[in-house]
């Protein structure tokens, strides 16, 4: 039989009427996924590995390169004899292979050409790399431009983790427009080719009609540039009406949002300013008015002391309405640090992690999910866990420009003619990359997780340039979600049905 191989784009059905595996060697691989949402914008530059195109003639005419197997090649057993292999130098994610492509991956053991098209496959998820030489990740420029627009401090809601010290103030018409306008023409000077917004607060949607005016003008400028447009509500769910719901279908728009348990678990973590509880709240605008309308937000758990055991009910609601979700870790700031029981404790963290892992194997969803299943960790590889002072800024209520939207007062003036993305890229924030990291370095998991936000490194250790305080959470729930993605895999292609 020749030689079988197949991608993820082409395994949406079933390929095989039973649970063998095929004769020839397969490999089974997610291609790049879809972003998620999250609060943080995720540095956005495509990485290269590799160059190893697959010739017409492949099996004919081996390459003249010799090739090996990648340094610190991760493997791990699957069901039905398949087997997960994860390289830190792929820029996607994990592969599945079957008995004979794992027979011919081992091969490389002593350097050779490429010389089967299984050969090419395997090169091309970093399973191989060429003999003699370091394998490293080179960064391309960032194709997008990510820009937050902090539209109010005002917000219906009292959570405890908030860092947004809450008044009535709002971003006017007249800064928003400017905002707006010269994130564009950051974009323009820097060579992107595309802008994302993110309305946020506060909570965005109690000032609608603002975030309708500038996204219109958002719109228009795109047009006029050629640049894409993409943007994102976050929200805490408890406003929208079936009319916003319209405008979110009308324009394109995504919607994240915040949800920390099912009942009284997030009633207790995300009150409103009365101290009621919001869970049905929100359970009746997902059900009632946001998918009814076709829109489909994706939903953000934030894990906590408070809310760690309880996580799993939040991913199985979120899995019952095939809705996208991320379980992002609380970030201690100034307005929560005497809330001693939102603090991690790492045990507990990782049992509640697991159990919602747990959930997630259970139900085992098609849409994929690897890259909201731990905290900043991507898919694909990078060297920086977020854009911040390369492709992120973000714009307060008042019309200054900052690194990140935890450091709202620590903006900076600009006027008409600046580039504010200049402005933000010598602040207190330095760009370091995980290959300069203590303690990251020769970490296998380095380009996943890049050693987590460099904020809560700094708040734990005084240090930018270490590895995060959660690096053993990191170590050991990541192995566990790459497993996952395997199962998901093996399910698109047909190979988990009996």
């Amino acid at each position: 039989m020749n030689p079988l191989i197949t991608w993820a784009a082409d395994v949406t059905g079933r390929l095989e009427n039973d649970c063998a595996p095929s004769d020839g060697p397969l490999t089974v691989a997610a291609p790049v996924q879809t972003a998620l949402e999250e609060d943080c914008a995720p540095s956005d530059g495509p990485l290269y590995g590799f160059d190893f195109k697959r010739p017409a003639a492949a099996g004919t005419t081996p390459s003249q390169t010799l090739m090996k197997i990648a340094p610190q090649l991760y493997t791990a057993p699957l069901p039905h004899n398949f087997t997960l292999a994860y390289s830190p130098f792929s820029p996607a994610g994990p592969v599945v292979l079957n008995q004979p492509a794992v027979r011919r991956l081992y091969a490389f053991t002593t350097p050779e050409p490429l010389d089967q098209a299984v050969d090419y496959t395997l090169a091309q998820g970093g399973l191989l790399v060429a003999a003699g030489q370091k394998p490293t990740l080179t960064r391309g420029h960032p194709l997008t431009l990510t820009a937050w627009l902090h539209l109010t401090n005002a917000c219906n809601l009292d959570c405890p983790y908030c860092y947004v010290h809450k008044s009535n103030e709002r971003m006017s018409e007249e800064i928003g427009l400017k905002a707006v306008e010269a994130v564009f023409r950051s974009a323009e000077k820097n060579g992107f080719k595309a802008v994302k917004l993110k309305y946020a607060g506060g909570e965005a949607a109690l000032h609608f009609k603002l975030m309708q005016r500038l996204h219109r003008y958002a719109q228009h400028l795109a047009t006029k540039k050629g640049l894409d447009l993409r943007a994102v509500v976050l929200s805490n769910g408890t406003v929208w009406t079936a009319a916003m719901a319209r405008w979110l279908v009308d324009a394109g728009i995504k919607l994240m949002i915040s949800l920390d348990g099912v009942g009284a678990t997030h009633d207790a973590q995300r009150p409103d300013r009365g101290g009621r509880g919001t869970f049905a709240r929100i359970e009746h605008t997902v059900d009632h008015i946001l998918l009814p309308a076709g829109v489909r937000p994706d939903i953000s758990i934030t894990i906590t002391g408070r809310n760690a055991f309880a996580a799993a009910d939040a991913v199985a609601w979120a899995i019952e309405r095939d809705l996208p979700f991320s379980l992002n870790f609380y970030r201690e700031n100034l307005l929560s640090a005497s809330y001693q029981d939102l603090k991690l404790e790492e045990s507990q963290i990782i049992e509640g992690m697991r159990r919602a892992y747990r959930v997630v194997e259970k139900q085992l969803p098609a849409r994929p999910f690897l890259g909201g299943l731990l905290d900043r960790v991507q898919v694909e590889a990078h060297t920086h866990t977020c854009g911040v002072g390369q492709s992120y800024m973000v714009f307060t209520h008042t019309g200054q420009v900052a690194q990140c939207q935890m450091h709202l007062g620590d903006g900076k003036t600009f006027n008409r003619a600046d580039d504010p993305l200049k402005l933000v890229t010598q602040g207190s924030i330095p760009v370091i990359s995980v290959d300069d990291k203590e303690g990251c370095k020769e970490c296998i998991w380095r380009y996943r997780c890049t050693g987590g936000c460099p904020l809560e490194t700094f708040r734990a250790t005084g240090r930018f340039d270490v590895q995060s305080p959660h690096c053993n959470i990191y170590r050991t729930l990541f192995p566990e979600a790459l497993r996952l993605e395997g199962l998901r895999l093996m399910k698109l292609g047909g190979y988990l049905s009996c």
